[in-house]
């Protein structure tokens, strides 16, 4: 319990002993609201110096905290991932920084660890290769391909309106791609859900054929971009990865095309269903909200399914249809489909700002450290080991190497642009 006395009106004044106790509860799951507020209002007001300090290992005491933190930040972890979203997302951001700098500082990095053994139980501290030269992290950049031909660059382009096309006005807000057809519904006196001259309805994103165009939407590598489309459906737009769709959905269904990896939250319409064209794959859906991971580089097309439910075809096997925590899976080699129960989170992750690893190769993770930090990989030697671990992708990519290298199994170096993985 807190010590009589303390106050929260004003910074409180904690000793090592005392700051070590709080963490091990919170982290346990007993400790109280006044305790989890003392905790917060400390980091929050703490400098880098300052929690090192604090979190600094004793020689005959490193290998028992740690072992402690870790067990329990595994555990908060797990109960998190049972709990809504929203909650699980605000918990990690919060603790994976201070997470990270105890788990640096306390157990030598164990915060990624082997998925195949138990850590090693030897405490110490690791050596980290540091890269010639640090590379930041992506940020929100792509560009529009109009039906005309032209292009935007959105990393260039002014918040606010940027073009007035097949009758939607395209905006700009904050890494935000916006079709918006409100302000064309204002002048002409409509926006009341009336249907147009051409027998569609204003207001839902649906004109006549005439009034529609192609438009699509790429990623570079270390960009990522949200477009919310005519009918209000929401896309995030994954690095290296285009979306083609029409500025306004016409027929009996709504169609778009995706080329690398995409988050959907559709909006909900009946008698229109939405439809992802992947390749061989196609995923038809009413309203819901899924993952599709389609990159060329990977070995399947995977959709994940986090709420509603989709049907997921793909030529020469037959359709599926998921349920939340589902994944279906095309191997590319061979074309067949195969559904799985999975943590749709972790699919999701990237949408969130994180990259989750759980028991991937040294391969798989590089992969998407290359699409992000836009470098190419090289491999020096081979490791057969598996990682698990979250970490934040607002890192630069010299912290993402030192807390891979701490597990003991993996070192980097860099030369430009080019990353050489070593075990």
């Amino acid at each position: 319990m807190i010590a009589p006395g303390l106050s929260l009106n004003k910074r409180t004044i904690l000793d090592k002993t005392q700051l070590t106790e709080l963490a091990e509860r919170f982290l346990s799951g007993t400790a109280t609201e006044k305790e989890i507020a003392l905790l917060h209002e400390w980091y929050d007001t703490a400098d880098k110096e300052e929690i090192e300090l604090v979190f600094a290992p004793e020689p005959e005491t490193a290998e028992a905290v740690g072992k402690r933190l870790f067990g329990g930040l595994q555990l908060v972890i797990q109960e998190e991932r049972r709990e809504t979203r929203h909650r699980r997302i605000a918990l990690t951001r919060r603790w994976i920084a201070a997470a990270s700098v105890i788990f640096v500082i306390v157990f030598a990095g164990k915060y990624f660890w082997d998925a195949e053994r138990s850590p090693k139980p030897e405490p110490g501290v690791a050596r980290v290769t540091k890269p010639g030269n640090d590379l930041p992290p992506g940020s929100n950049k792509a560009r529009l391909l109009l039906g005309d031909g032209s292009v935007i660059d959105l990393a260039d382009a002014k918040n606010g309106t940027i073009r007035h096309a097949a009758g939607a006005w395209i905006e700009k807000k904050d890494g935000q791609l916006i079709y918006d057809f409100s302000k064309g519904e204002k002048a002409s006196g409509g926006g009341d859900g009336s249907k147009g001259a051409d027998g569609s309805r204003e207001g839902d994103g649906s004109r006549g054929a005439e009034a529609s165009e192609m438009n699509t939407i790429q990623t570079p590598r270390g960009g990522q971009y949200e477009v919310i489309l005519a009918d209000g459906t929401k896309v995030w737009l994954n690095s290296a990865s285009s979306l083609s769709y029409p500025t306004t959905f016409t027929g009996k269904n709504r169609q778009v095309l995706l080329k690398g990896e995409a988050y959907f939250e559709v909006a909900e319409d009946k008698n229109k269903p939405f439809k992802v064209s992947v390749g061989d794959v196609q995923v038809e859906v009413l309203g819901t909200h899924f993952d599709v991971m389609a990159y060329e580089d990977e070995n399947a097309i995977n959709t994940t399914l986090l709420a509603g439910a989709v049907r997921v075809t793909a030529k020469g096997s037959a359709a599926r249809v998921l349920a939340a925590g589902q994944e279906a899976s095309m191997d590319r080699s061979s074309g067949s489909l195969s559904m799985n129960e999975v943590d749709a989170e972790e699919a999701v992750a990237w949408k969130d700002g994180f990259f989750d690893f759980e028991g991937v190769s040294i391969e798989t993770v590089m992969r998407q450290l290359a699409r992000w930090y836009d470098v190419d990989v090289e491999y020096e030697g081979k490791t057969d080991k598996h990682f698990r671990g979250m970490i934040s992708r607002s890192s630069n990519v010299s912290e993402v190497f030192k807390m891979l290298e701490l597990t003991g199994e993996v070192h980097f170096s860099t030369e430009g642009k080019k990353i050489i993985v070593k075990p």
